[in-house]
């Protein structure tokens, strides 16, 4: 009885009605959904590790900035201390350079001679330079000194989503983004964001990068966050490249399940990076389950508004959970319906069928 032709032309006269039904409340078109999913970058990985490859090709530390650090071996030069007055009556050919090549201790002190112990670890080659002057006043009239570092021991770690992590010894000033690239770069794992943790002189500082919006957008660098990306490191500082977050998808998408925050997503570029939405099953009202240290804060949000711009597309956070509801008129029209009588599960199916 199911085949008969005036059964078919019941379910037709159904679904037509349930269509046109549906196109006057809205639903999210499939080239809306195509576009997005287009427009959502699947993986910022290559693109963060190319910028890292031009940025620190176009940027190089300048080395009157290079701050001193333990096991570093400096040269410095008194350039006007007295000779042997009896080899000449000429009162600048007396004056003799006087060399010593020293290296910094482990804790950060050089020892030189009369003035004994100073701390050099911090400093730039003009403020040890300035300080030794000080120092030589006591012993010389007007001290000329010249500091050469021979020889780079800093070390720095490298922690988090990097290709190699561990500890890197400096041969020469570096900056940051030197650093990452040396490390090889940064893992899928990855987040958008680079910390740096540095000892400054009260206390634990933490500077940020943001790669992908400087691997974005080349006009973000600017006065403000030039410094850091040709920021020179120091000895003891670590790099921390922090992995991304995870969001998770639930309900009427093709593909549910946890998906990493590797960049700065939209509610519907998260959407299509599921897979987009089951449109013969989801409902258009949106919940992103969001974490506050109160709980979880539901936040509604209407899709067909946002598809139509409408509506905001709010920006998802680490830890989100967006849920997709799963419409009952439509779960049972085409889940239920659509199996009894054979026209499959899908509109595709009952076009098909409807034209058999």
């Amino acid at each position: 009885m199911i085949n008969h032709p005036y059964y078919k032309v019941v379910a037709v006269f159904l679904l037509t009605m349930m269509v046109a039904g549906a196109c006057s409340t809205g639903t999210a078109p499939e080239a809306t959904v195509s576009s997005a999913r287009a427009q959502s970058v699947q993986s910022s990985t290559s693109e963060i590790n190319r910028a890292l490859v031009t940025l620190a090709t176009n940027t190089s530390t300048i080395p009157g900035d290079y701050r001193i650090g333990p096991e570093d071996l400096l040269q410095i030069t008194l350039y006007n201390v007295a000779g042997d007055t009896s080899l000449t009556a000429n009162a600048d050919a007396r004056l003799t350079p006087r060399t010593a090549i020293v290296r910094v201790s482990q804790q950060g002190l050089l020892s030189l001679p009369l003035v004994g112990e100073i701390k050099a670890s911090g400093m730039t080659v003009s403020e040890l330079e300035s300080t030794l002057r000080k120092k030589y006043e006591k012993y010389i009239y007007q001290p000329e000194v010249g500091v050469l570092v021979t020889e780079y021991k800093q070390r720095v770690s490298v922690i988090g989503a990097a290709v190699k992590t561990g500890v890197f010894e400096l041969t020469g000033p570096k900056t940051v983004i030197d650093i990452v690239a040396m490390a090889g770069g940064v893992t899928e794992k990855a987040g958008t964001q680079v910390h740096i943790y540095r000892e400054g002189p009260n206390g634990r500082e933490t500077h940020v990068i943001d790669l992908l919006a400087l691997a974005s957008n080349a006009s973000m660098i600017n006065a403000e966050n030039a410094g850091l990306i040709t920021m020179p490191v120091q000895a003891g500082d670590v790099i921390n490249i922090l992995p991304a977050g995870t969001f998770f998808v639930d309900g009427a998408v093709k593909n549910p399940g946890p998906y990493p925050l590797g960049r700065r997503y939209s509610l519907s570029q998260a959407l299509a990076t599921a897979g987009g939405v089951d449109r013969d099953l989801y409902s258009s009202d949106i919940t992103i389950f969001r974490k506050k240290t109160s709980g979880a804060e539901p936040i509604s949000i209407d899709l067909n508004k946002v598809v139509d711009g409408a509506g905001v597309d709010p920006e998802i956070e680490a830890g989100d959970v967006i849920l997709v509801p799963i419409n009952t008129a439509k779960y049972v029209y085409f889940k239920i319906f659509g199996q009894i009588l054979g026209w499959g599960t899908s509109i595709a199916g009952v076009a098909a069928w409807s034209g058999s």
